[in-house]
């Protein structure tokens, strides 16, 4: 038992003792009885004293569910918040709570507004609120349309066009229209007079199938508009998984459509990428793939590019978990980079990520918050963390814990706790999102927090976080040759930040054999270690214009490894052999690295002897196996040559081999057995074909040996007198 007790406190403190740095201060929001949860916050861009959020908010069991505003006047320090009741009726409740801001300081609010039975044979409303003083008082309610049917308003999402753009100033909302029978569609409205009036909401996401599952099912969800700083616009959202006729609840996709006109036309869906759908991490908390986003528009080194952050199912070692994924496109969304992990827990635990929001501030730095589980050692409750990228979307910085007590989701309330007869009982249990907000280096974050043994809104405000560098390659354990930098994430705005490279065969860096200052993320060495072996590296960095410095860095250690592999040695097709194979297997021998170094192997497949033409060489790289069986057959007959390369994982490479060949034919003439050649083997097998019932040669013009059109005995007589009269070779129709 004293074993066990020890062996926790050590994991605990080595927890803190990797996650330490100040803490951020934690101000509760809200202080209401019941619960709370949906965030979003916003800094006024012309006073950043004046910060405005809004959530959805149970006030008391009567009044039921309601948009609650908070406004603080002193930067975040302080909250006052009160309930919205302006209502479409008595009867009504509030959900989904967002916001936008404009760059004059205008602040937008929308919300959802249904009846109490929330039958889809009613309607939900969308109703928009509008603040001219800076959040101080409210004009409103605007109605985003009076055309209801039998369908339900959903997830609605909003921002503005700040980009001086001819579009500037235009409100944009995209959200989710479901239906009766399960199904939802991707609607899109915008306004041009501050929210009063809106356009006639059309579809631009899935269209709804027929009644009954008649077609293919498809449904977006979570829709996420975004202004480009062309002031284009995408739109991205989650499509849905479907069993026959039923969600699953998951989403196989992130998809996307483009509008270049003002959100008048938009482009066909396309996919940003596959994902892995997820229901729930522990204590029932409901994850979702939604995409959130947004644009460098501050005409920066980054300025045009386009972000988005979402939760991913990802196996990892044993554990299949959540973690908080991040693309960019530099191209307006023509084409996205594959993703990469914001969250930086270490892998191989059975830690979830979930819930990310994230913005873009003035200076073109990527900010993001999310809940993760890393600080509880049985990954089960969840802290409020944050992370930075200053090189737009290249690398994101080591993880800051923003919340200072962690969240039990046991703590979390539904609308059955309170009775609320709500048909709905938990809409997630921490509902669907979370906010950041930032103007410059001011940021004030806001998330549902349970340390009060109930779910309330509580938020941070703090200026940006100079933290240690985070490593990111060479990966640590993995192999080294030198050839290729070391590289670890930006820690501060470019050109304002200087950082120190330490690399030693000591894990302690007594006397380090590499000490250099670089002005960029990135290490080339220049010259190669004394000898092949384990060393560690190791990054701090210095803030010239203040001349203060971060920790170093956690270190990471590599093998450095000049040694080439084996070369390989080609087994099979043999050099020179005829096949009438079409997917041949390649096999070669397996060679061992002499440090002990994962293998991987490259093999090229070409009908040009020299391997000079690029359009046809066939290149399959990655292989872990010494063998390879095409799955794509071979185009023409002819000769074929092929060759591997053996590389380690320093990136060492033995080079290729001297290539074998080998003559891929359709068929021999006479060989009706197909072992590729002609004997009384074939003979006898057109007997049993013809007679006896026996397989047809394969193809069967290949037993056609004297060339009249049929294969029958005539053909085995033939085959016979080739082979013991000297008479014709066999030949081909």
């Amino acid at each position: 038992m004293k074993v066990a007790v020890i062996a926790v406190c050590l994991c605990l403190a080595l927890i803190a003792s990797i996650y330490a740095q100040d803490p951020v201060p934690n101000v509760q929001v809200t202080a209401g009885m019941y619960f709370q949860n949906e965030e979003q916050v916003f800094i006024c861009p012309i006073d950043t004293n004046i910060v405005v959020a809004n959530w959805r908010d149970y006030v008391d069991p009567y009044a039921g569910l309601l948009c609650s505003i908070g406004r603080s006047t002193d930067g975040g320090a302080t909250w006052l918040s009160s309930p919205n009741w302006l209502l479409v009726s008595s009867s009504s409740y509030q959900s989904d709570p967002t916001m936008t801001i404009d760059e004059d300081g205008t602040f937008y609010m929308a919300f959802m507004d249904f009846r109490q039975t929330m039958l889809f044979t009613d309607s939900s409303f969308i109703l928009f609120l509008r603040s001219d003083d800076l959040g101080a008082t409210w004009q409103g309610p605007f109605m985003m349309s009076e055309d209801h049917g039998a369908f339900f308003e959903d997830k609605q999402m909003i921002t503005v066009d700040n980009t001086g753009s001819p579009y500037d100033g235009t409100l944009y909302m995209a959200y989710t229209r479901y239906y009766a029978y399960d199904s939802s569609m991707v609607m899109f409205t915008k306004s041009t007079d501050r929210a009063e009036t809106f356009t006639t909401p059309k579809i631009i996401g899935p269209s709804i199938p027929l009644p009954g599952c008649a077609n293919d099912r498809q449904a977006g969800h979570f829709v996420k508009p975004i202004v480009l700083s062309d002031g284009s616009l995408i739109v991205a959202y989650g499509l849905r998984k479907y069993d026959g006729c039923t969600s699953t609840g998951e989403f196989e996709s992130i998809r996307m459509v483009k509008s270049t006109d003002g959100g008048e036309t938009f482009t066909e869906p396309v996919d940003i990428v596959a994902t892995n759908g997820y229901a729930q991490v522990d204590g029932g908390i409901n994850v979702y793939t939604i995409p959130v986003g947004d644009a460098d528009i501050t005409g920066g080194p980054y300025d045009g590019s386009v972000y988005i952050a979402f939760t991913n199912g990802n196996a990892d070692d044993v554990y299949y978990h959540t973690d908080v994924n991040f693309m960019r496109s530099t191209d307006g969304g023509e084409s996205w980079s594959e993703p990469l992990r914001i969250n930086d827990d270490p892998l191989g635990k059975n830690c979830d990520n979930f819930h990310p929001w994230l913005i873009v501030n003035e200076d073109g730095v990527i900010i993001t918050l999310f809940y993760d589980q890393r600080m509880d050692p049985a990954y089960y409750s969840f802290d409020a963390f944050a992370a930075y990228s200053f090189d737009g979307g290249e690398t994101f910085t080591t993880n800051q814990r923003i919340s200072t007590v962690s969240s039990n989701p046991n703590d979390l309330k539904d609308a059955s706790d309170i009775n609320k007869g709500l048909p709905y009982e938990k809409a997630g249990k921490v509902a669907e999102y979370i906010g950041i907000t930032a103007v410059h280096d001011k940021i004030v974050a806001m998330w549902t927090d349970t340390r009060n043994g109930n779910s309330d809104v509580y938020s941070a405000h703090y200026q940006m976080p100079f933290l240690k560098p985070r490593l990111y390659s060479v990966e640590n354990n993995a192999g080294y040759s030198g050839l290729s930098p070391l590289i670890w994430s930006t820690c501060w705005h470019e050109g304002d930040v200087t950082y120190r490279v330490q690399i030693d065969d000591d894990s302690l860096f007594g006397s380090p054999a590499i000490d250099d200052l670089v002005s960029d993320n990135a290490y080339q060495p220049a010259t190669n270690f004394a000898e092949d072996g384990i060393y560690y590296w190791r990054v701090k960095a210095y803030r010239t214009a203040e001349a203060d410095s971060t920790e170093f860095s956690d270190y990471w250690s590599f093998l450095y490894d000049t040694h080439e592999p084996d070369s390989p040695i080609l087994l099979s097709p043999g050099d020179g052999v005829t096949t009438t194979i079409h997917t041949p297997t390649f096999v070669w021998s397996y060679s061992n690295d002499a440090t002990g170094t994962p293998e991987s192997y490259t093999l090229e497949l070409s009908t040009d002897n020299t391997f000079s033409t690029p359009e046809t060489i066939n290149t399959f790289e990655g292989l872990t196996d010494t063998t390879l069986a095409l799955d794509t057959p071979l185009a023409v007959p002819g000769t074929y040559y092929w060759r591997v390369n053996h590389l380690d994982q320093a990136g060492n490479e033995s080079g290729y081999t001297t290539p074998y060949s080998f003559n891929y034919i359709t068929f021999v003439c006479g060989d009706a057995n197909g072992d590729i050649s002609i004997n009384i083997g074939d003979a006898v097998y057109l007997v049993m074909y013809i007679f006896k019932g026996g397989p047809a040669p394969d193809p069967i013009e290949s037993g056609d040996a004297n060339c009249d059109g049929s294969t029958n005995i005539g053909d085995a007589v033939y085959i016979v007198s080739y082979i013991f009269k000297g008479g014709p070779a066999p030949c081909c129709p």
